[in-house]
């Protein structure tokens, strides 16, 4: 199936969902299932170890800051001291006569004053550690992912204040504070070969973050809560740790053999006197039980899910989509569709998938399916890419 049909499909079933939400024997087992997602910009052969390198703009400018105080503190020291040797080396009398004659006095000493950070400075170590790229060896000689934490920039902080109206109609107001900021991170992956494969910015020009205050019954309390250097420094730990969980995310989900987790439902009925859906119930338990081997011991798993396909394409096999009272209707008929098509999946047979996908639009399910809106259609065709492009 062409991945725009199966889109058009997708949101159809979806703006059908609420239509059969309220079905009484309509059962759910819901699940997460732990997969090994495979690369989808695989790294090329023999790639197989990274290094993470943290440079911070401002830090490398605060710390030449920081040697350049040094430096401006031996030499007033130094020169101090030299100036102090040639007053001690005078005579008394000589020193009155110059502190008469020319107002010169005893040396004084004048530190140049440390500098402070006004930003906060991110150790490197516990920066790189944030990265963590699943199924390879972090040592040098692979790749090299560098992390540069550009400058945090801030906007003038701008007041405004609530009115508050109680039951009498009296008037109060409440104070806060707000202020846009952001905090770039470039990152980029370089190959052994030198070549860059990555280069991009998180937080572009136009993207500024509102920062708001808590509101205060008072100016002066809202005052005294602000600290400008404390707020910055809570906000671009923030934005920090937030963007080095992107650039995880991102770089695991291109380049590595990563574990994810995803959710899926399986659908079955509830037993009546009148219809038994013990097959389904048994079935859509089994899969569950499969699903949660499906990382640390998928041929087991496989069987499983196999074995529930067969009692669900059994039970297809005898719907009645023109008889409303059929134990699988077209409602029932359309939920162990999608079973199919989540049991397919797993298997990795997206062909069938594929197949599913167009049976269960021709026999006109779609008005009684539901659970194509979290996009089954879309990650079929994300897994079979990724199958195809690593093989």
């Amino acid at each position: 199936m062409k991945l725009y049909t199966m889109k058009y499909f997708t949101l159809t079933l979806a703006a059908m969902v609420c239509l059969i939400m309220n079905a009484q024997n309509v059962q759910r087992e819901a699940m997460s299932v732990e997969y090994i997602s495979r690369p989808s910009e695989p790294l090329p052969d023999g790639v197989i170890t990274y290094n993470v390198v943290v440079n911070q703009t401002y830090r490398d400018q605060f710390e030449a800051e920081l040697e350049q105080w040094e430096i401006d503190t031996q030499l007033a020291q130094e020169t101090y001291d030299a100036e102090m040797e040639a007053y001690n080396a005078k005579g008394t009398g000589a020193k009155i006569l110059e502190r008469a004659l020319l107002d010169e006095k005893k040396p004084q000493l004048v530190l140049p004053r440390k500098p402070v950070a006004t930003e906060r400075l991110f150790e490197p170590g516990i920066i790189s550690s944030k990265i963590d790229m699943q199924g390879m060896t972090r040592t040098e000689g692979g790749a090299t992912v560098t992390i540069e934490i550009q400058f945090f920039e801030g906007s003038a902080p701008e007041d405004a204040k609530q009115e508050i109206k109680d039951k009498e109609g009296k008037v109060s107001y409440k104070y806060y504070r707000t202020m846009k900021y952001r905090q770039p991170l470039r990152y980029t992956v370089e190959l052994p070969d030198g070549s860059v494969i990555v280069d991009e910015v998180l937080t572009s020009s136009e993207e500024f973050t509102t920062h708001t205050t808590d509101k205060y019954t008072t100016k002066s309390a809202l005052n005294k809560a602000w600290n400008q250097t404390s707020v910055n420094n809570r906000l671009s730990q923030m934005s920090v740790q937030a963007g080095m969980l992107v650039i995880n995310n991102t770089l695991n989900d291109r380049f590595c053999f990563a574990k994810k987790t995803r959710p899926m439902t399986i659908y079955h009925a509830k037993t009546k006197k009148k219809v038994d859906y013990t097959d389904l119930n048994n079935t859509a338990l089994d899969m569950k039980m499969a699903m949660e081997k499906y990382l640390n011991n998928n041929d087991e798993s496989v069987a499983g899910i196999e074995a529930c396909v067969k009692v669900w394409e059994a039970a297809l096999a005898e719907a009645d989509y023109d008889n409303k009272k059929a134990r699988i209707n077209r409602k029932m008929a359309g939920l162990l569709y999608l079973n199919l098509i989540n049991a397919h999946i797993w298997l990795e047979d997206y062909d069938r998938v594929d197949v599913l996908f167009d049976e269960m639009r021709r026999v006109d399910t779609k008005k009684n399916a539901e659970g194509t809106a979290d996009g089954l259609d879309t990650f079929s065709e994300d897994q079979r890419r990724r199958k195809e492009i690593n093989s």
